[in-house]
């Protein structure tokens, strides 16, 4: 299924909770608004379905943290069978206990946030003591083959953009066999104190640069088309993901992405809230399957890139669907 901008969508990041056990202080919760409601078992693996007629076949769990909810193995086990990818991104904190069941489960790989390796630093930025139990998490990933591990490390201006910092994830990297991701930090209206972000926000420009220069293979995610780069560091393979959002129209042109909210709501773009579908009374209708089939049509067919203005028209000749024009019995949630 493709969007009025020829973007084809095949990826559904699913908030399994807004319950977290770390205050990261760049954390954007996936721009969702606040809620304490989560979408049950059933309904989760209903809206997967769906997801899955209309042509998406990769998963991503996400929160919060996913590892809070009880019942992740089984939402796991009842995913799996629907896409060709299920993949999580965690804090790791309880990585440890988790990473083989969910191996055994279905779950094929894990993103792990990680800012920094230093404690006190990751302390300052996450308000827990967590490195060591985040270590014990990668390496239990590793051994249960959750792969390819990523170490996710949103850059902030004094505090993990220095060449020692990176030095050291890159040590890590190559301990594990992990791929670093390096990623951009963003202002998300709602969800991030603009002053916080004005004070971390670090630009990755340099970074992408110099591992350009150092690379002897340099490949690009079809998700965004992010560069991803693999240098050698004393004689080992190392992989490194920049993830350069801000002001880049490049990165909204690849996007393949739909969201689902914890409290079941289908979101087009991290970066807004406009034109949210509510998903919970169609999970409550007298044909479900029919209303949601229809509710990702209408999701894909009103999403637009963020960087293109709600009142700038879309290209010529790729008019939403009428029904999706008439409402047809969708809640489109208000912009917040």
């Amino acid at each position: 299924m493709r969007d009025r901008y020829g973007r084809e969508v095949t990826d559904l990041r699913i908030s399994l909770t807004q319950r977290c056990n770390l205050k990261c202080v760049f954390c954007h919760m996936e721009g969702q608004p606040v809620s304490s409601e989560e979408l049950g078992l059933d309904d989760l693996t209903t809206i997967v379905r769906a997801a899955a007629r209309a042509g998406i076949d990769r998963v991503k769990l996400t929160g919060g943290e996913p590892t809070l909810r009880t019942d992740l193995l089984e939402i796991v086990r009842a995913f799996r069978p629907h896409m060709r990818e299920l993949s999580m991104t965690t804090n790791a904190l309880r990585l440890e206990e988790l990473a083989a069941p969910l191996r055994a489960a279905g779950l094929d790989r894990v993103n792990i946030s990680l800012p920094s390796l230093e404690p006190n630093t990751y302390r300052e930025l996450t308000g827990v003591d967590g490195v060591p139990r985040v270590l014990r998490g990668i390496y239990a990933a590793r051994k249960a083959g959750l792969a390819p591990i990523k170490l996710n490390v949103v850059s902030l201006s004094g505090r993990n953009d220095d060449g020692q910092s990176r030095d050291a994830l890159l040590e890590l990297a190559k301990a594990t066999g992990a791929w670093l991701q390096v990623i951009e930090f963003e202002n998300v209206s709602g969800r991030v104190d603009p002053e916080v972000y004005r004070r971390f926000h670090s630009e990755l420009g340099r970074l992408s640069a110099d591992a350009a220069r150092r690379a002897f293979r340099t490949e690009h995610n079809r998700l965004h088309d992010r560069p991803r780069y693999t240098f050698a560091a004393d004689g080992t393979a190392v992989t490194l993901e920049v993830v350069q959002p801000v002001e880049n129209p490049a990165f909204c042109m690849a996007c393949h992405r739909l969201r689902l909210t914890s409290d079941g709501r289908l979101k087009g773009c991290l970066m807004t809230n406009r034109g949210l579908v509510d998903l919970n009374p169609l999970l409550r209708g007298s044909d479900p399957e029919l209303a949601l089939d229809r509710a990702f049509e209408l999701a894909v067919a009103t999403r637009r890139p963020f960087f293109v203005g709600p009142e700038t028209p879309a290209p010529s000749g790729t008019e939403p669907l009428a029904w999706a024009s008439e409402g047809a019995a969708f809640p489109m949630v208000p912009s917040h």
